[in-house]
């Protein structure tokens, strides 16, 4: 029979038993998914001799607040969830977290064999299969805990703890004992950007969405006219038959007409008919920006805080890039209307900061370019300078400007292992001049040149990328005579160590700045990351204050991986996001 504690000597009686555990393992079994509306029914603690099992709804944790929030190290699984569930309620912030899911998908990045969940991981590493239905029998419970429900909570803590010992081995011999680390330490931050969330006005939105609505539907006039003596008309003369975001049917429609392509990308419609092309790309943005940020987007505004609150995956990409869902924030543009309408309240500010050329910096540590070196060093304009180089023409941002665009969709093409096909999509240009152009920059900076290549034939030849901090991506190769697979990985080795170190280097300043404005004791919070960026809510009186904590921790983690070149961080004060 297992024993459930409810009462609070009986908790307060573990407290040496857990004081004395050099490593406790945590669960909780919970009524739903949402911290804020869903319950902790009970909240498991223990080591590999002896688990406890608390029954939240007759005693509170408020006793082990000390051991939860001490440098004692815990082990959880899906540790992000458990984290914001015993912060909305109890208030308490378990520091000091190892994730077991987490460290899978480092251990696991780019392999495509890769299962997170915990029955995944008790089935490889030790052969055991978790019955997931008793997982459903805790939502919307009451009375009694069965047998069952107990010895399935208590396998928890079990199974976790055995999985890591296993874990902690694969780290080791892949020497990836850092990278885990990293991540383990940023749970707390993206758990708290996700639990404070960010406010929308709901009303700007819903504005503006309305005048994309009416451009987009302006758009479709323009192509129903274009269309209509090829285009069978409903009553009101308008197309009925041309699915306008159906690449098949544009392609039918626009040979119909006299005009034949062979695919309806931007590079293509571009350098048809001035007034065809435009309509169908101003169609194109406009149904992008509906479909993208409408009325599913709308609905993702919490009940309780009003807030939005999405979800963000730490290793959303292969790279240890993030990505974020329910809605995706880092799918809004730096410069669109849509950033302006997440506000901070009254009385309260928005501090955004982020890295200036991260990612070029990058570049430069790793290929020891002198020109890209010195250029950061002296603060010059490296878009300008790789323009002059190339077209042998003085380039600023006043001077040839439309040159130095150029040179910038090249140096950021580059960071994502882009080549002479996407450089002309980028540009909207014919592929022979984007292969000009990329021949003329790499004879200009052939140490850029010598680093992608090394980069992508250690890749190939190991089967897994390197970042400056050790986290690794990895490489199926399946077959080696596939030149549309070895281009694929060549593209992805070029990218991966680049934009994995960026990674590396926002998680770091995340931890950093978390740990820092809870030291100090001010009122701020995370609310947001995209990629190098930061987004902190703050009360305006510290608002100078906060914009400084992030600006050091920012750089601080900056320096920590790059050396051979100065760390700069822009940053902005506003009661909206903006860039």
């Amino acid at each position: 029979m297992i024993k459930i504690i409810d009462n609070i000597n009986e908790l307060e009686n573990i407290i040496p038993d857990l004081e004395s555990m050099p490593l406790l393992a945590i669960d909780t079994e919970t009524t739903g998914l949402d911290p804020y509306r869903s319950k902790v029914l009970l909240f498991q603690i223990g080591d590999l001799e002896k688990q406890f099992i608390i029954d939240c709804r007759k005693v509170s944790i408020e006793p082990l607040r000390k051991i939860l929030e001490s440098d004692k190290p815990k082990v959880l699984q899906n540790a992000k969830f458990d984290y914001k569930m015993v912060k909305h309620s109890f208030k308490i912030e378990i520091e000091n977290m190892i994730d077991t899911m987490l460290i899978e998908q480092v251990l696991m990045a780019g392999k495509s064999d890769g299962q997170f969940g915990l029955d995944d991981l008790a089935e490889k590493y030790l052969n055991t299969r978790i019955d997931k239905s008793e997982r459903k029998s805790f939502i919307d419970h009451s009375g009694d805990f069965t047998e069952s429900q107990l010895e399935y909570a208590q396998n928890d803590l079990i199974y976790v703890l055995r999985i890591l010992e296993s874990q902690v081995k694969a780290l080791v011999k892949e020497n990836l004992q850092e990278t885990a680390k990293l991540e383990c330490m940023a749970i707390n931050a993206f758990g708290d950007i996700e639990y404070n969330g960010m406010l929308l006005d709901k009303n700007k939105w819903s504005e503006i969405l309305e005048e994309e609505f009416m451009k987009k539907k302006e758009a479709e006039k323009i192509l129903d006219s274009i269309f209509k003596p090829i285009s069978e008309l409903d009553l009101f003369g308008g197309s009925v038959n041309i699915n306008y975001d159906s690449d098949e049917q544009l392609k039918d429609a626009l040979e119909k007409i006299g005009i034949k392509v062979n695919d309806t990308s931007k590079a293509t419609i571009s350098h048809i008919d001035p007034k065809i092309g435009q309509a169908i790309l101003d169609y194109r943005e406009h149904q992008k920006v509906v479909s993208a940020y409408g009325k599913g987007f709308l609905e993702h505004i919490h009940p309780d805080t009003g807030r939005i609150h999405p979800t963000f995956r730490q290793l959303g990409a292969s790279s240890g890039r993030t990505s974020c869902a329910d809605p995706n924030l880092q799918n809004i543009k730096a410069d669109s209307r849509f950033r302006s309408c997440f506000i901070a309240p009254s009385g309260r500010k928005l501090v955004i900061a982020d890295y200036s050329g991260c990612e070029l910096r990058i570049i430069a540590e790793l290929s020891n370019d002198e020109v890209f070196l010195e250029t950061f060093r002296t603060g010059g304009d490296l878009h300008s300078i790789v323009a002059s180089s190339i077209f042998k023409k003085n380039v600023s941002k006043t001077e040839n400007p439309e040159l130095r665009q150029k040179a910038k969709a090249i140096n950021f093409g580059l960071a994502y292992g882009m080549g002479a096909q996407g450089l002309a999509a980028s540009l909207e240009i014919p592929e022979k001049e984007a292969e000009e152009l990329l021949e003329h920059y790499f004879n200009s900076y052939p140490k850029v040149k010598k680093y992608l290549d090394e980069s992508a034939n250690i890749a190939l030849k190991r089967g897994y990328s390197v970042t400056i901090g050790g986290r690794k991506r990895y490489y199926e190769i399946k077959d080696r005579n596939d030149q549309k697979e070895i281009a694929s990985i060549i593209r992805q080795a070029k990218n991966a160590p680049i934009q994995g170190t960026s990674a590396d280097m926002t998680k770091l300043a995340l931890i950093w700045i978390r740990k820092a404005i809870k030291e100090k004791n001010i009122d701020a919070k995370l609310v947001n990351t995209v990629h190098d960026e930061i987004v902190l809510e703050c009360d305006e009186n510290v608002a100078e204050e906060s914009a400084q904590i992030m600006r050091d921790c920012m750089i601080k983690a900056g320096e920590y991986y790059l050396h051979k070149l100065p760390i700069e961080v822009e940053y902005a004060i506003s009661d909206c996001w903006q860039k």
